[in-house]
């Protein structure tokens, strides 16, 4: 079972007040990351099913015992490990590059979180029923999620994006009231 709110890899979870959620709060909504993560640790998907007597088509999470890569209790100590990296406010942060793209600091930023990941993963093989074999893989599975998402911070680029979201003044009338200046 999903531990967040019950989304299923869908953009609005977070933002479940909105019938069409801002290109601010999609562009740091994290939650299908972490989504991703846990069911490639739980071993999860997800199904559509048909109810027979109603012919409605909801979705299903399954998990399959033997795809399965951690416990209970590694699923939520990785889950919690991996939020601190991926989540809204570190988005924001800035790698800056030598300007041809590469970014020093994101390398070394993605080695260290790489070798932590590891470590813990190991220290702590036995207690969460980790396979020897299964080690490389998970370290890997999760890093091909985390890498890309981290390159968002390489010359501010995220920051830079939010020049497309633009915010402009009104001026409202109300029938008995002075000018007011509006947010739209």
């Amino acid at each position: 079972m999903v531990t967040q709110e019950v989304s299923y890899n869908t953009t609005s979870s977070t933002n479940s007040n909105y019938n069409t959620p801002s290109v601010l709060q999609i562009r740091l909504d994290t939650q299908s990351i972490i989504e991703d993560c846990e069911l490639f640790l739980r071993g999860a998907y997800i199904a559509y099913e048909r109810d027979e007597k109603t012919g409605e088509v909801s979705k299903a999470l399954k998990e399959d015992s033997k795809a399965r890569k951690v416990n209970k209790e590694g699923v939520y100590s990785i889950l919690n490990r991996l939020r601190m990296v991926v989540n809204p406010q570190v988005v924001q942060g800035n790698f800056p590059s030598d300007g041809k793209g590469i970014s020093i600091m994101y390398q070394n930023y993605i080695y260290e979180l790489r070798m932590s990941l590891t470590e813990m993963i190991i220290i702590n093989a036995r207690t969460w029923n980790v396979r020897d074999s299964d080690i490389e893989l998970l370290v890997d599975g999760l890093m091909d999620l985390i890498e890309p998402f981290m390159t968002r911070l390489i010359d501010n680029m995220e920051r830079d994006s939010y020049d497309t979201i633009k915010q402009t003044d009104t001026v409202v009338r109300g029938p008995n009231e002075g000018v007011k200046l509006g947010k739209v």
